[in-house]
């Protein structure tokens, strides 16, 4: 992706390059980890991320635990004002990670774009057994 690609969803803008995310017309603040997780997520709307995949791309060989990924996983949910209960944009996949669950339309700097991501269609509950078992 060109480095000036811009996502939407729901009211939000996310500008990666200028690590801006904004609502409507409205800067939001957002701290620097939190922003890392959404443009990770939002990067794969529709595909689950693994806690290490999400820890290794935010933290990059810092070595942190789980705690701090659902530290600020919670703060980003605050922002969006999302819910882990009843989530619009961020889906808690147990055994399995996170996913971006809501549609993500995305711009390219050339004005070009593609159709909104596709949203999952696995139940967000634990994973099917391995096959064979």
């Amino acid at each position: 992706m060109s480095p000036d690609t811009e996502y939407t969803f729901g009211p939000f803008r996310l500008h990666p390059a200028s690590r801006r995310l904004s609502h409507g017309d409205r800067a939001v603040r957002i701290g620097a980890r939190a922003f890392a997780l959404l443009h990770a997520l939002v990067g794969r709307a529709g595909e689950p991320l693994s806690k290490e995949e999400l820890l290794a791309q935010v933290w990059q060989g810092t070595v942190v635990d789980e705690g701090s990924l659902r530290v600020h996983m919670a703060a980003l949910r605050k922002t969006l004002g999302d819910s882990a209960a009843s989530p619009t944009y961020i889906a808690n996949l147990p055994q399995r990670g996170y996913c971006f669950v809501a549609p993500v339309a995305v711009r390219m700097a050339d004005g070009g774009g593609r159709p909104p991501a596709r949203t999952p269609t696995f139940a967000a509950g634990p994973p099917p057994p391995p096959p064979g078992r």
